[in-house]
């Protein structure tokens, strides 16, 4: 199984289009913060992108970011322009045929942005904000930003349809273009977390043997047999590089997908239960509420009350 490709279809992740920026001359625009990652792409020119907490990125056209927590992003013509806040007053002053214009009309080319924020299933949206590093920049010159542009231009397209099927296809789409930004970044440099053990081959397998029999009483012994490697440095390698020990994430992962499934009202508690590895109701509500804070059986109405 790749565990990677089934944290994303647990996230069920969507989009929300923040539309396009049209930018000429000396300009600097200040996103507000955001409930959730956030991509940008350059679709014309050139601009510095800089993160709340970070230096200034310069950005070509075709490049691509992915902002994870985006609390306050910024883009310039240059460094040292001055920043207004991009809201909701910024742009009913601003938007021009469905597009916010920015900086001396006519004057020199124009730098186009597109931003799209990424919304992700209540349930289980924290593993996404774990998994994603805190910023993601995919140049234009590389085989993966030739892949995101084609994604991006397909999600454009599809966002501005009205054939059937439009939702699902958005999905499917933005689960497409995360795994690329994520097999981009766990290829490239090294990451804690579950990144960091898809980038070691003995640790994703057994990450993969984790995911394709979750309900399966896993030691760290089988685990390390089933990876060639001694049991003390399988358990030393996992916990340093995912962040947790072999044991601790197979129950993590039990709890997400109990969760996903209460969260839809689908199946007994006998039927969750036997689903994630546990041999009855009584002994995986005691598990669920000692990790999530609440029993099962209240814990959508509980999730719910949390996000009013």
């Amino acid at each position: 199984m790749d565990a990677l490709a089934d944290v994303i279809k647990l996230l069920r992740p969507s989009t929300v289009l923040l539309g396009s920026m049209s930018a000429r001359g000396r300009w600097g625009v200040r996103v507000p913060e955001q409930p959730g990652p956030t991509f940008y792409f350059i679709t014309e020119g050139r601009c510095w992108f800089r993160p709340h907490d970070g230096g200034p990125v310069e950005l070509q056209e075709g490049d691509y970011i992915l902002s994870a927590r985006p609390l306050s992003d910024s883009f310039l013509s240059d460094i040292n322009a001055q920043t207004e806040l991009s809201d909701d007053a910024f742009k009913a002053r601003h938007t021009v045929d469905g597009e916010i214009r920015v900086g001396e009309e006519g004057s020199g080319p124009a730098t186009r942005v597109l931003g799209g924020l990424i919304q992700c299933d209540p349930a289980n949206a924290d593993l996404l904000i774990g998994l994603l590093p805190r910023l993601v920049h995919v140049r234009a010159t590389e085989q993966t930003g030739a892949r995101l542009r084609a994604l991006v231009s397909m999600i454009l397209e599809e966002a501005g349809d009205t054939r059937p099927g439009r939702d699902a296809v958005l999905c499917r789409l933005i689960e497409v273009m995360l795994i690329e930004t994520l097999r981009r970044e766990a290829a490239w440099a090294p990451h804690a977390g579950l990144l960091g053990g898809l980038a070691d081959p003995q640790l994703a397998q057994a990450l993969g043997h984790i995911h394709a029999d979750v309900a399966r009483g896993w030691t760290v012994g089988e685990l390390a047999r089933r990876v060639g490697l001694s049991r003390s440095v399988f358990a030393r390698r996992f916990s340093e590089t995912v962040g947790v020990a072999p044991v601790e994430y197979l129950l993590g992962w039990r709890m997400a997908l109990a969760k996903d499934v209460l969260l839809r009202g689908r199946g007994s508690l006998e039927e969750i239960a036997g689903a994630v590895g546990y041999k009855s109701a009584s002994a995986f509500s005691t598990a669920f509420s000692n990790r999530v804070g609440c029993p099962p059986s209240e814990y959508a109405s509980h999730l719910q009350a949390g996000r009013k």
